[in-house]
């Protein structure tokens, strides 16, 4: 099961890659009514009473619709956008003026297909019912206008009720295939995006999350720190321990900074024994309470193996770039390891300069 923001992103997706096909839809509906105008014209089809330009007038209506529909970025517009393209389609195709009759089950069923299709690619509940009602309510008013088909009614409402049918069971075909869509590429951004020992962001994700973080928190005006950490003489835990020991490392800091910095927080593994925090809305003096109590908990936790770690922290200068803010907090991560490692060291606003 989605949770809510889960379904909405699915929705957003789905909307994006259906936009440009509903419009399409749309503009294949103009198509048909350009050129049954211009059957009408050449007098190859029985006309149902509306003059030609008028037809011509509607077909380009329906095609700004469509325009509308590729170009509108909330989906509540599009939705008008698709109610009136269909109303306007149907209409002019299959609903002809009092007293003039034509070939009108050729008809209703070619404009049947219109709202099928629209009704497979779409998204939200609200849409889907208001395509629905607007198909019940068309057939309603032909035989109001018209009277029952010879066929007799109850034909005629099996074939509409089963294009809504049919309408709504290919939209939830098409629902489960985004879902399935949706979570794969979510499972593979994840691998892609995820180291998979510790579990943390790697270089990738890190590049892309905290970019975008950093980004979001510097226009709200919010307090941001960088803190780089690194496990100090690795190598000989490694030497003395094996890889295996090594690993066990790696895997408990990891664990230590998941559980600091909370599912959706902002720490990756962006080097062999080099990780990385952005921490939005501390400043650097929280910033460096979060790496000492960091730095204590990993001192007790090796079960047995001796493994210490150097932290270094940059608060936000106005202006500053991520990159540029964690330049400094390695400028300030050098000077830690040279001052005798196992310690947090403050990146100074003078560094900025080095």
């Amino acid at each position: 099961m989605l949770d809510a923001a889960e379904r909405e992103d699915l929705a957003q997706a789905q909307l994006r890659a259906t936009r440009p096909i509903v419009s399409g839809v749309l503009l294949c509906g103009a198509v048909l009514l350009a050129v049954i105008a211009v059957f009408d014209l050449a007098g190859v089809t029985p006309t149902i009473g509306y003059p030609v330009w008028l037809q011509l007038l509607a077909a380009v209506v329906v095609a700004a619709c469509a325009v509308g529909v590729a170009r509108s970025a909330h989906w509540q517009h599009r939705l008008v956008l698709v109610l009136a393209g269909t109303l306007l389609t149907g209409v002019f195709m299959s609903m002809p003026l009092p007293g003039i009759t034509g070939q009108l089950a050729l008809r209703t069923g070619l404009f049947q297909l219109l709202p099928l299709a629209l009704m497979a690619l779409t998204v939200r509940p609200m849409s889907l019912l208001a395509l629905a009602l607007l198909i019940v309510v068309m057939a309603q008013l032909r035989i109001v206008l018209y009277g029952a088909p010879g066929t007799g009614s109850a034909l005629y409402w099996l074939y509409t009720l089963t294009t809504i049918g049919f309408g709504l069971v290919l939209a939830g075909y098409r629902t489960d295939f985004a879902v399935s869509a949706w979570r794969m590429r979510r499972r593979l951004v994840q691998q892609a995006h995820t180291d998979a020992l510790t579990g943390l962001l790697n270089r990738s994700g890190w590049s892309e999350r905290a970019t975008a973080a950093h980004a979001q928190a510097t226009a709200a005006g919010r307090a941001v720190a960088v803190v780089v950490l690194d496990i100090d003489y690795f190598k000989r835990i490694n030497d003395y321990h094996g890889h295996d020991g090594g690993d066990a490392v790696l895997q408990r800091l990891g664990d230590l900074m998941r559980a600091r910095v909370g599912a959706d927080g902002c720490a990756a593994r962006i080097g062999g024994e080099e990780f990385a925090v952005l921490l939005d809305g501390d400043d650097a003096l929280a910033a460096q309470a979060f790496a000492e109590r960091l730095r204590r908990e990993f001192g007790q936790a090796q079960d047995g193996v001796v493994a210490t770690l150097s932290a270094g922290i940059a608060g936000h200068l106005p202006g500053e770039s991520l990159g540029d803010q964690m330049r400094r907090a390695d400028q300030a991560l050098y000077e830690a390891k040279r001052e005798g490692r196992d310690r947090v060291h403050e990146a100074g606003i003078f560094r900025q300069q080095l």
